[in-house]
């Protein structure tokens, strides 16, 4: 089985937010300068796209905290879900700031070129060398992260199956921050050997359509975990091959499971059990004894079936679990 969903894993997350949030925050200043010196469109793509990255990993990161809360008689599971909830939100500050408003002054500085643009080789490639250090850094970080929770899977098959995309959203941020840098470089470039703005303002475009890319799949991976998603089929299994194995249980007619939180699964079963287990609490000839000594064994069973789970499984927090 997968780490990802029944195996406790340490919560990195907040290393790496708050990496990148540190890093955007001086890439964003230093790209602006740039911008407003050389006018460049793509340079202002690469500002749009620092700023809405550091504001929205600071969203991530309350999100992060909020969800550390206890549980409470309101929300007596937690909120962990608010998780998800403010990297959705996340992912809609990208998709609007970072691929709408880049797209838009890519396409005008497309057809209307800024007449005062000036390509400067040496501030431009200086401050995109720059950013692509500290940004490159960064992704190394978010990619340790993300290297040391998924284990055996490949990262696709982590990407599909993970129950805290927060790592998996820092390092895709990053790492087309890192392309984003290149492809200004290469339109900055180009628009100086041509002494037209045009190939900058297609970068800027490629820019933001990038960004519009990461925003769709940061949506899909929290939009899904919020509506309770299940484990994967193989979890699933597992989970009931060792239920199944316990001396008290003859069959399992129901299993279901949610991811309600990162690290926090609730499991509903439904259960028989086994000939031996029943005729040993029902094995006196007096009508009250037998009932009395069935709750008493029942209840036993299922407090030891509850501990032999979880014990086995951590992250499964909450059993809900009915006798047919």
């Amino acid at each position: 089985m997968g780490k990802v969903k029944i195996m406790n894993h340490k919560d990195g997350s907040v290393k790496v937010v708050l990496t990148a949030v540190v890093v955007n925050f001086f890439v964003t200043l230093a790209k602006s300068v740039g911008w407003m010196i050389s006018m460049s469109p793509s340079m202002l793509a690469e500002a749009i796209h620092s700023f809405a990255d550091t504001a929205n990993q600071l969203l991530v990161y309350l999100g992060i905290r909020i969800s550390r809360k206890g549980p409470t008689r309101e929300y007596p599971a937690g909120y962990g879900q608010a998780r998800y909830l403010w990297n959705l939100i996340s992912a809609s500050g990208i998709f609007f700031i970072g691929f709408g408003v880049t797209v838009y002054h890519g396409v005008s500085s497309l057809l209307n070129p800024h007449p005062d643009a000036q390509f400067s080789y040496g501030l431009g490639i200086g401050i995109l060398i720059f950013s692509l250090l500290v940004e490159g850094y960064a992704f190394i970080i978010a990619y340790k992260e993300v290297y040391s929770k998924k284990g055996s899977l490949t990262f696709n098959m982590f990407i599909r199956e993970s129950d805290d995309p927060t790592s998996i959203g820092v390092l895709l941020e990053d790492g087309i921050a890192v392309i984003g840098v290149f492809l200004a470089l290469s339109g900055m470039a180009i628009s100086n050997y041509l002494h037209s703005q045009i190939p900058d303002a297609i970068a800027s475009i490629l820019i933001g359509i990038l960004l519009g890319v990461l925003a769709v799949i940061m949506a899909y991976m929290n939009g899904r975990l919020l509506i309770n998603r299940s484990l994967s089929l193989s979890d699933e299994d597992e989970i009931r091959k060792f239920i199944l194995a316990l001396d008290t249980v003859d069959k399992i007619t129901v299993l279901k499971t949610e991811i309600i939180a990162p690290d926090q699964v609730k499991l509903s079963l439904e259960i028989d059990f086994n000939a031996s287990f029943i005729e040993e609490n029902i094995s006196d000839d007096s009508v009250s004894n037998i009932i009395q000594k069935s709750v008493k064994g029942v209840g036993k069973a299922i407090n030891e079936m509850e501990k032999q789970i979880q014990n086995r499984f951590p992250n499964i927090k909450y059993i809900d679990l009915e006798i047919n």
